[in-house]
């Protein structure tokens, strides 16, 4: 579809359209499919007067345009001017916002001769259509470059997070059809044998049929240009050319151009331009101009040859360079090589996959003598050192083959030349190179210890950076971060604690004074500060967790106070295990006589202490003993450590005071000012996001010298502008106040904190996590600047620090959120009822989301939090999911108490909640009292609920029917759900009805607004199989689904999963598993990921038919995950969801779900194999399972149909010590 600023475009030039249209007797309309052909006459809405004759029209409004197949040559009112005309395409112009590096740079310096041939010829709304998409064809193209590579380097340092959200942006990206547009355009208009485009048209039209690899485009775009005796193409024209027929593997077609150009050189039909050339080195010497335009086409060639995988006639073509005098400047002379040229080969090496090649070309051009070129074009006799191009492709082609040790040995080359050559290191080369050496440890279990050190060693001195002076490899880099974490680990879990410290102090040390350096010396985007901040906090916090959880040995009272100093250093929280990690630490060694701390060692101590979210009183109590004990100089602390120890013992019982007292001065007059501030009246409390303490400091960033202090205006007007979007605005209008509030920004001009505020949780609602950190970031500053009065400062902090929990939730950053949170509640502030719920909401992808979510509700209710609605909602649905619908109920009446009124996703979620545990009565009543409400809006999922209540809890295909007419009378559209709930209710409740699930299936596929899914085709299979019995008709149904009319052949596997997993099923009940192998293969070779639920299923098969041990080698071949962590990849959509959602890789491991060890059990229970089964409980247990699904899998001991206990035998229990 056309976007929408060339609808926009279209009206301002009706005139002109009309004059195109009259030439060629084709609509431009029609060619963007912008309306409908049906009728006697449409109207477009948009601005513009009237250009039909048919009526009067006057005034703004919808333009008429007659549907006949030649518009009137007289349209009313008087003609239009040239000048109007010229005025007309200049707006049109004004609407297209490429950035500057992505326009065309081959256009004639002349431009006003194409304006006004474009005006004369009436083709500029065309053209300037035309260039228009092409430039975002190109963006776009420039987009999924970036993305691809993120993407590249994400997976290179073992990043799998966010992966299928990238791919989806991708391919929305590639799914644009601007391309097409801009095609359909041009041969609209090329209809007219009077047709003229400028240069650059030609151009960027060829350009975006090498990114679509469209030939027959390319060929066609060309043909028209060679007709014109008015222009000649240029080298960019060949270049594109032969591009477009490398990226379709067509050699001889990109023969064909290459010698098409060197006719033309010869016949000087060639104008020397092409767009990588500079612009000042147009104004250079035309002599140059000629010689770098041919030797980028020639480069180009060379490459087409290597893309066409014939590296003997790229090398051919390159000698023939290499024999011409580099002084040849004649249009039939072959040019000389450039850096490019040699650079393009090696890539090219690379890129056929023979990296010992392209290794060999590129050490021989380390042993020149002459440095790379600064201009990629400019002329040579004799190769010169690789350039940038050159090293970024040998890095990335040797950590791709993993050949480590060659890569190493370059890189220390790379430091070596570098510098001489005036080329950066680039941080994407040292994570690269960090990458690449950390999967070969990974991999080397025979690695030994000394040569792992060595290693280690190498990549911690030579590959890591340790100048402060630049500001590149910073950790708003997520793989910068990552590798490090993962170097510091190396040496941690190889028992080198104190190396491993050392190194994570050094890398945060050094992170923290290039921000310092940057923001001191402007030298980057102070913007990003905030976010470079989290970045290093991230690492060390990241580190200490990874540390307490990995660690082979025991963690020395030492090394914990070093963690504990750095975790204080970037202003990071200490986590909770660590903090009694080191507290029981500190009780084992405080008695000891030659206990010998430093002052640093026990300020750390003290930030411990009161790091813990427990009562610290008996804490500091003891650790004030101790100090007194040892004649520790208390006054060498640091001002921070004295006021957290003034803070932290004042606000104790009253044995902490005097204990103070005792410690002599500052602290004394510390205290009495404390004292004076706390017996002032509270302004506020914890509740309204205030705390009475004028010792704290804007709390959110403890690094406060690397912040930079704006000199801020809160504006009240401004204030309006930006919070425009509040309530309820869609993301155009949360992008716009994000505008708005940057424009401000530029002027020292700000809103007041509760309008950033709710704007970074808006941010966050639409994923934008950057603009998050950086608003952030400002907002501390703006804070700062609230200084009268003082409530109004705090008030603002946790405002701000409340929508960031809010924000970073529905960005999907839960951990960065719960940061948020701790800082709110150890400031003695409370989240509000919009945070926790943004909080629960976002529990996901645990072994117990359920407990987790609710853990987060009982804080709440705990610190006196009212919920809201949606804070209810998400509660509730958390237990619906669970089947703990008495809890769900009683939340509802309680909010029903409290004056809440329940919406429709309320009454879903509770529906749901009793849907699941077959409690139909209240199911029913709910539904009644929902639909009764008078602001009751229809939505799918209640209705949804109802019918699989009735489908599969309680069998009735009457109910089942009923409800499905009441969403039909609601004009509530049925979901892919919807179907297969029909097709159960037909196919599996008796009578089983097979024509009428059929039809059912029939009018799925008739349905343009649902897709046939494999959820759908499952449930056919089921009916089959599991309820007919027809194993014939299930295995027709099958072989049916891969050529099936509504099966896409560029999307997803299918059949997938889930039809695997309901033919295996038939397969298990018709005891056919003789025939489960041949299928198995079927659906690796698809490349379809089995998942447990198929693992499951072939458990229980083959162990009914005797062949326990097979069942066992199932089971065994399956992975467990994390600890606390959901078994990913085996949930495939069910449910109404899409399916291009899964992009499992085939041999991913297949990860053990509660069900799969309960099949296990019945498995071995079957078959006799008590013992066996004991074992596999002994197993469940250590796996920290919650305590309701061991006890679940646990009691099928119990079931006598499976295997009976003994009068005396008793199952083990995680909670109780034998069953009641």
């Amino acid at each position: 579809m056309l976007p929408k600023v060339a609808n926009h475009l279209f009206h301002h030039t009706s005139r002109a359209v009309v004059t195109i249209q009259n030439q060629t007797g084709h609509t431009l309309r029609n060619v963007l499919q912008l309306q409908s052909s049906s009728g006697p006459s449409t109207a477009v809405t948009g601005w513009g007067s009237s250009v039909s004759g048919s009526g009067p029209h006057s005034g703004p409004g919808p333009s008429k345009f007659h549907t006949s197949s030649r518009l009137h040559s007289t349209p009313s009112g008087s003609p239009l001017t040239a000048t109007q005309v010229r005025e007309r395409v200049e707006k049109l112009t004004a609407f297209r916002a490429p950035s500057s590096q992505h326009r065309s740079q081959n256009l004639s310096a002349d431009t006003s001769s194409d304006a006004s041939q474009l005006v004369r010829s009436g083709f500029g709304t065309y053209a300037t259509l035309i260039s228009t998409l092409a430039d975002r064809d190109f963006e776009n193209h420039e987009a999924v470059r970036r993305a691809e590579a993120r993407l590249k380097r994400r997976r290179r340092a073992a990043l799998d997070e966010n992966v299928e959200e990238e791919e989806k942006r991708i391919a929305s990206l590639r799914g644009d059809s601007h391309f097409a547009s801009a095609y359909a355009l041009f041969q609209t208009a090329a209809l007219n044998p009077n047709s003229k485009f400028p240069l650059h048209i030609y151009n960027k039209l060829l350009r975006s049929c090498v990114i679509h690899s469209n030939t027959d485009a390319a060929s066609a775009v060309y043909a028209h240009l060679a007709k014109r005796s008015d222009i000649i193409p240029d080298a960019q024209t060949f270049i594109s050319l032969i591009a477009a027929f490398a990226s379709s593997r067509d050699v001889q077609g990109a023969e064909g151009i290459f010698q098409k150009f060197r006719d033309a050189s010869r016949l000087d039909s060639v104008k020397w331009s092409f767009d990588a050339l500079p612009n000042e080195s147009l104004a250079g010497p035309s002599r140059y101009v000629q010689s770098a335009s041919q030797t980028a086409v020639w480069n180009e060639m060379l490459a087409a040859y290597f893309r066409c995988g014939q590296p003997s006639d790229a090398l051919g073509l390159l000698e023939q360079m290499m024999d011409s005098p580099k002084d040849a400047l004649d249009s039939t002379d072959i040019p000389p090589p450039s850096s490019a040229t040699f650079s393009r080969a090696v890539a090219g090496f690379c890129q056929l996959g023979d990296v010992s090649t392209a290794l060999t070309w590129f050490e021989r051009m380390l042993q020149q003598q002459e440095p790379a070129s600064e201009d990629p074009y400019a002329p040579t006799s004799v190769p010169r050192r690789p350039d940038q191009a050159a090293w970024t492709a040998m890095f990335d082609a040797l950590a791709d083959e993993g050949m480590v040790a060659e890569l190493n040995r370059i890189f220390v080359r790379w430091l070596e030349v570098a510098p001489r050559d005036g080329i950066p290191v680039l941080s994407d080369h040292r994570d690269t190179v960090l990458a690449a050496n950390l999967r070969f440890m990974d991999t080397r279990a025979d690695l030994g210890q000394a040569k792992a050190l060595e290693l280690l060693d190498f990549l911690s001195e030579y590959v890591l950076p340790w100048e402060t002076d630049g500001v590149h490899f910073t950790f708003q880099r997520e793989t910068s971060r990552v590798l490090c974490e993962r170097l510091v680990m190396q040496y941690w879990k190889r028992q080198q604690p104190g190396q491993a410290i050392e190194l994570a102090e050094r890398i945060a040390s050094r992170q923290l004074q290039v921000l310092q350096n940057g923001q001191a010396h402007e030298t980057f985007d102070s913007s990003k500060t905030q976010w470079r901040i989290e970045g290093t906090r991230r690492f060390v916090s990241d580190l200490v967790s990874g540390m307490l959880v990995s660690a082979p040995f025991t963690i020395s009272l030492a090394h914990l106070l070093r963690l504990s100093a750095l975790l204080t250093d970037v202003g990071a929280l200490h986590p909770m295990a660590f903090t009694e990690t080191c507290l029981n630490a500190y009780a084992l060694q405080r008695n000891n006589p030659t206990l010998a701390l430093s002052s640093r060692e026990w300020e750390a101590l003290l930030e411990v202490i009161l790091s813990g979210d427990v009562d610290s009183a008996a804490s500091l109590n003891t650790l004030v003993d101790d100090l007194l004990q040892h004649s520790v100089d208390i006054t060498k602390f640091s001002e921070h450590a004295k006021g957290q120890l003034v803070r932290g013992l004042s606000s104790s019982d009253l044995n902490s005071v005097r204990l103070l007292a005792q410690l002599g001065e500052p602290f004394a007059s510390r205290l009495a000012e404390l004292e004076r501030v706390q017996r002032s009246p509270s302004v506020a409390s914890g509740r309204s996001f205030e705390t009475p303490s004028s010792w704290d400091e804007t709390p959110a960033t403890p690094v406060s010298s690397v912040l930079p202090h704006l000199s801020a205006r809160v504006d009240s007007a401004h204030s309006h502008l930006v919070g425009e979007f509040f309530p309820g605005g869609n993301r155009t209008a949360v992008l716009t106040a994000y505008q708005r509030f940057q424009n401000g920004a530029e002027k020292g001009i700000y809103p007041r904190p509760i309008v950033i505020a709710r704007l970074i949780s808006a941010l966050g609602r639409i994923g934008e996590t950057d603009k998050i950190r950086e608003l952030y970031q400002t907002a501390q500053s703006v804070i700062g600047e609230l200084e009268n009065p003082k409530q109004w400062q705090t008030s603002g902090w946790f405002l701000v620090e409340d929508h960031m929990v809010i924000g970073l939730a529905h960005a999907g950053d839960v951990e960065a959120a719960h940061v948020h949170r701790q800082r709110i509640l150890q400031q003695g502030g409370v989240p509000s009822a919009d945070a926790y719920g943004a909080l629960i909401l976002n529990v996901k992808d645990t072994t117990d989301d359920t407990s987790n979510a609710m853990a987060l509700y009982q804080e709440s209710q705990a610190y006196g939090v009212v919920p809201n609605i949606f804070m209810y909602n998400t509660v509730i649905s958390k237990l619906a999911k669970a089947r703990k619908a008495d809890y769900a109920l009683h939340l509802f009446q309680d909010m029903k108490t409290r004056n809440v009124q329940p919406t429709s996703v309320t009454y879903g979620a509770v529906i749901a909640a009793c849907c699941r545990v077959g409690d139909a009565a209240s199911a029913e009543l709910l539904f009644q009292e929902m639909t009764s409400e008078p602001t009751f809006k229809p939505r799918v999922p209640p209705y949804n609920t109802m019918m699989q209540l009735y489908t599969h809890t309680k069998p009735d295909r009457e109910r089942v029917l009923h409800y499905y007419n009441a969403l039909k009378e609601a004009n509530v559209q049925p979901t892919a759900h919807t179907y297969k709930l029909l097709i159960d209710a037909y196919g599996c409740i008796e009578p089983i009805d097979l024509p009428a699930m059929q039809k059912v299936f029939a009018d799925l596929v008739a349905d343009r607004n649902v897709s046939v899914q494999g959820t759908h085709w499952a449930a056919l299979i089921n009916a089959w199989g599991c309820v007919q019995k027809d194993l014939d008709q299930v295995l027709t149904v099958f072989d049916s689904i891969a050529t099936h009319p509504t099966t896409n052949p560029r999307g997803p596997p299918m059949p997938d999963a889930v039809v695997y997993e309901a033919l295996v099923n038939s397969l298990v009940t018709l005891r056919r598993m003789d025939l489960v192998e041949t299928y198995l293969e079927r659906l690796r070779a698809s490349g379809v990921h089995m998942t447990a639920y198929i693992a499951n299923l072939l458990i229980k098969g083959y162990a009914s038919v005797g062949q326990l041990e097979r069942s066992r080698e199932i089971f065994e071949s399956l992975q467990d995950p994390q600890e606390g962590v959901a078994a990913p990849h085996n949930h495939a959509p069910h449910q109404n969801k899409p399916q291009t959602v899964t992009t499992v890789p085939a041999d991913a491991p297949v990860y053990r779900e509660p069900s799969t060890w309960e099949a296990m059990v019945r498995a071995e229970l079957g078959n006799g194999e008590r013992d066996r089964a004991l074992a596999l409980l002994q197993r469940l247990q250590a796996r920290m399972f919650p305590p309701a699904v061991y006890q679940r899998i646990s009691g099928i001991m119990l079931d006598d149909a499976v295997s009976p206990w003994s009068a005396t035998a008793e199952p083990p229990s995680p909670t109780n010590p034998s069953f009641s």
